[in-house]
C-alpha cells in the first residue's frame, strides 16, 4: 500500500521504497522534523544545489521540493513539537493531549512506571475535568498519542534510577566538583537558580511580612519568580528570566520589546516546561558559539533531566546542600535584590516628593531588575563561586567593596536595619511537585487568554495604560541627557553612547517612513 500510494516522507510521513540505479530497492523511512528543518536550512544557505541536498538526506528531489513549499510550516512545527516528531498532525483534543504530555513528563522525571491502561485512565480523568464529553477512551487514541509524541514503552532495567542520592555528603560533591573544574574552564561553568521576589514591597511593609509565611497572605501574592544565571568567572551574566502570573499584564500594552525574558503560569512559579524551554534555547545559543559548558542547578521538581542537549552538560547539586554548594545562594541573588530594593526606595521617595503613590507594576519590576542585574559585578559573582568551593585563578581574596553600598548608605542615613527588607522573600517558594490541578489551571488560563485578550490582565485592572512616547519626545529626551553629561567631567564615554542611541532613533524614523509606501492613486490626488 505504501509503495502504491505514492506518499513519501514529505507527504504525510508514510515510508516507501524506491528503485536505485542497480535495480535494488531501498526503504525510505519517514523523516523527522529535525532532518526536514536541516534540509531547509541547507537550501536557504544557497551553497548547494537541490539535487546535492536531496542526496545528502537520502530523499527524492520532489520530496525536498515539497518540504521547501512547506518551509514555514516545518519551521513552526520544529519549534512547537520538537526535533524528533515525524508528523505535525495534532490530535482532536489539543488541551487533553497537552495535559497528558505534561503529566507524562512529570511522572517519568520521578521514575514512575507507566502503562497503556494507566494512560487511558488518566486521559479519561483529564477529559472529565476539562469538560470534554466526546472523548473515547480507546487504544486507537493511545496509539496515535504515542506516535505524535514519540513515546514508546520499554522494560525498566538496572538500578541506576534507584540510587538514593539523599545520603550524598559534601565529600562526594567536592570530589565531583574537582572533576568538573578539570573538564571546564571558569568561563564555561554556569550556575542557575530561581528566587521569589515581592516586587511591590516597600520598606514600611517589612514588619508586616516578618510574621507572614511566604506561601500565604494577601500581599505575598504580589510576587514574581526570577531565574538568575551567570558563569564562574563573572564574565557572562545571562539575561534574567522573569516568571509572572499573567500572560498579558495591562502594563505590557503597546510594549513590543520587554526588558527581560518573560514567562507565566498561575502561581508565578518555575515549571519543568519553562525550565526545559529556557535550557534548550540556551543550548542552541552555545552550540552556535561552538562551546561546551556545564550548567549546575539544584535538584528540584522544576528541573527535569533534559535530554538531547548538545552544548550543555546538566549537573545537579546534591539534595539539601544548596545553602553550601550553590553559588547564587552565596550572595549573588542577595546582591541583585539589594540593588532592586534600592531603586524601589528611590522611586518611592520621588513619588512622595510629588505627593503621588508609588506602586510598581510587572513592567516596572522588569526594568528595575534589568538595571539591578547590570550593577552586580563580575568580581562579586566570582567571589560567591569561591565561597562554595569553586576556585578560579582570577578570583581575588578580597570582597567587592561596592557590594550593598546603596542600601548601606540608606540604612546609615535613616538609622534603620535594611537586612529584613532585603531578605523578606528569601525563602519564598519558587516551585513544587506538579499536580493535576496545576495542569488543568494552566490549560484553563490559556483557554481564557485565547478567548479574550482582556481576560488575562494583572490584578490592578484599574491601572491606566500609559501611552508610548513619540519619536520626537525620545529625540528630545536624548538631547536633554546629552546636554546633562556635557556638564559632567570625564563623560566622553557616556556622550558617545548617547550618540549611538541617537543613531538608533534615526534608524527607527527611517524605517517608519519607508513603511509608509505611497500607491499610484496618491499621485493622482496630487
Amino acid at each position: 500500500f505504501a509503495e502504491q500510494s505514492g506518499k513519501g516522507p514529505g507527504n504525510g510521513g508514510i515510508a516507501r521504497s524506491v528503485t536505485g540505479k542497480q535495480g535494488t530497492k531501498r526503504k525510505l523511512e519517514p523523516k523527522t522534523l529535525d532532518e526536514k528543518y536541516a534540509a531547509i536550512m541547507e537550501v536557504e544557505k544557497g551553497q548547494k544545489s537541490k539535487t546535492e541536498i536531496a542526496k545528502m538526506f537520502c530523499i527524492p528531489k520532489n520530496t525536498l521540493t515539497g518540504w521547501i513549499k512547506k518551509a514555514e510550516s516545518i519551521k513552526e512545527g520544529y519549534a512547537k513539537f520538537g526535533p524528533k516528531r515525524r508528523v505535525m498532525r495534532t490530535g482532536q483534543f489539543d488541551e487533553l493531549e497537552n495535559a497528558m504530555l505534561k503529566w507524562f513528563t512529570a511522572m517519568r522525571d520521578r521514575n514512575i512506571s507507566l502503562s497503556g491502561p494507566l494512560l487511558l485512565e488518566k486521559a479519561k480523568s483529564f477529559a472529565d475535568k476539562l469538560g470534554i464529553t466526546d472523548f473515547k477512551q480507546s487504544n486507537g487514541w493511545l496509539d496515535r498519542f504515542k506516535e505524535r509524541h514519540d513515546i514508546t514503552f520499554k522494560v525498566v532495567c538496572g538500578e541506576a534510577k534507584s540510587v538514593d542520592t539523599s545520603s550524598a555528603d559534601m565529600t562526594e560533591w567536592t570530589q565531583r566538583l574537582s572533576a568538573i573544574l578539570k573538564a571546564y574552564g571558569p568561563n564555561d561553568i554556569y550556575n542557575a537558580d530561581e528566587t521569589g521576589l515581592f516586587f511591590k514591597l516597600t520598606p514600611d511593609k517589612t514588619l508586616e511580612f516578618k510574621s507572614v509565611q511566604c506561601q500565604g497572605g494577601k500581599r505575598s501574592k504580589e510576587r514574581l519568580t526570577v531565574m538568575v544565571c551567570a558563569n564562574m568567572s563573572g564574565s557572562d551574566k545571562l539575561p534574567l528570566l522573569v516568571i509572572g502570573k499573567y500572560a498579558n499584564p495591562r502594563c505590557f500594552k503597546n510594549v513590543k520589546t520587554l526588558p527581560t525574558q518573560y514567562e507565566h503560569n498561575k502561581k508565578a512559579w518555575m515549571t519543568s516546561q519553562i525550565f526545559t524551554t529556557w535550557l534548550k534555547k540556551l543550548d542552541k545559543k552555545f552550540e552556535r558559539q561552538r562551546r561546551k559548558v556545564a550548567m549546575i542547578v539544584d535538584n528540584c521538581p522544576a528541573h527535569p533531566k533534559v535530554k538531547e542537549l548538545k552544548a550543555i552538560e546538566l549537573i545537579f547539586l546534591p539534595p539539601n546542600t544548596t545553602s553550601h554548594t550553590q553559588p547564587m545562594d552565596q550572595g549573588i541573588i542577595k546582591n541583585l535584590k539589594s540593588f532592586y530594593r534600592n531603586q524601589v526606595i528611590v522611586k518611592q521617595l520621588e513619588a512622595a516628593d510629588k505627593k503621588e503613590e508609588f506602586s510598581p507594576n510587572v513592567l516596572d519590576a522588569m526594568r528595575m531588575l534589568k538595571l539591578a542585574w547590570s550593577m552586580v559585578t563580575g568580581r562579586t559573582i566570582s567571589n560567591c563561586y569561591r565561597h562554595c568551593g569553586f576556585s578560579a585563578a582570577d578570583a581575588g581574596e578580597e570582597e567587592d567593596p561596592e557590594d550593598d553600598i546603596p542600601l548601606a548608605r540608606f540604612a546609615r542615613i535613616n538609622n534603620i536595619d535594611m537586612e529584613p527588607y532585603v531578605d523578606v522573600d528569601r525563602y519564598l517558594l519558587t516551585c513544587s511537585e506538579l499536580t493535576d490541578m496545576d495542569i488543568i489551571d494552566d490549560l484553563m488560563q490559556a483557554r481564557n487568554s485565547a478567548e479574550s485578550t482582556e481576560a488575562d490582565y494583572d490584578s490592578n485592572d484599574d491601572e491606566p495604560v500609559t501611552l508610548p512616547p513619540t519619536l520626537t519626545q525620545a529625540l528630545d529626551a536624548c538631547d536633554v541627557v546629552r546636554r546633562f553629561f556635557e556638564t559632567v567631567e570625564s563623560s566622553e564615554h557616556s556622550i558617545n553612547l548617547l550618540c549611538g542611541v541617537h543613531k538608533e532613533l534615526l534608524k527607527v524614523d527611517l524605517q517608519r517612513r519607508c513603511a509608509k509606501q505611497t500607491s499610484i492613486t496618491d499621485f493622482f490626488r496630487k
